[in-house]
């Protein structure tokens, strides 16, 4: 006879040992908002602290076994190359991680999710990046 199983619960129950899958972050996320918008996310160390933060709000809230990490590299990926010149990749991979953030808004999480979202974009809008080297 078939048996409703809840997807969450059933993630839980995995061993971490197979594959990637992972427990949820048991530690919430510190963020800032004062910490955030302080920083100048065109210098690298700065760039770096906004991947760490946006790995820790979705380790505190998506299951690691997902696409996200990923997504996540791919994006820090591009940052790189951006800075090596060739910027072609960024918006693509910004925009992918965004959508897939998108889709994994609840009213739970939407506070910490949408601090992704503009982690992202400030990377993306930063002048280095934006193919600018002048600010407006």
């Amino acid at each position: 006879m078939g048996q409703i199983v809840h997807l969450d619960d059933h993630r839980r129950m995995r061993e971490p040992e197979r594959g990637m899958a992972t427990n949820l972050s048991r530690r919430r996320p510190h963020l800032s908002d004062r910490d955030l918008w302080t920083r100048d996310y065109g210098q690298i160390d700065n760039i770096l602290y906004a991947i760490l933060k946006i790995k820790e709000i979705l380790d505190y809230h998506l299951y690691y076994d997902d696409v996200w990490p990923y997504l996540l590299l791919s994006f820090l990926e591009a940052v790189h190359n951006t800075r090596q010149g060739d910027g072609k990749a960024l918006p693509g991979t910004g925009a992918s991680l965004k959508d897939y953030v998108l889709s994994a808004i609840t009213p739970a999480n939407k506070r910490d999710l949408s601090m992704v979202l503009l982690l992202t974009d400030l990377i993306e809008k930063s002048p280095n990046y934006r193919g600018s080297s002048s600010s407006p």
